[in-house]
């Protein structure tokens, strides 16, 4: 029980540290969309990860442009999901 309790707070303290960092690009004018791969490498995480994210509620957006495989994501919805309600 108690390893269980310590995995919740590191992965707590790990989303908190996620938030700080997309809220601080949001305040500096930085770009509102991220593609995949800079989403992906600005949080350093694994593309299952991500997937594992859409499947509970990510939106990611894809052009509706023929033969474009580019899939976005808008930053206030990456801190809105990681945000705890």
């Amino acid at each position: 029980m108690m390893m269980n309790e310590l995995r919740l707070s590191k992965i707590e303290e790990l989303l908190n540290v996620l938030i700080q960092i997309l809220q601080n690009l949001t305040n500096n004018n930085s770009k509102p969309l991220l593609t995949q791969k800079e989403l992906l490498s600005l949080l350093n995480i694994s593309s299952n990860t991500l997937k594992s994210w859409e499947l509970r509620g990510l939106p990611r957006l894809e052009p509706p442009i023929e033969g474009t495989r580019t899939v976005f994501y808008k930053l206030d919805d990456v801190i809105k999901f990681l945000t705890p309600s």
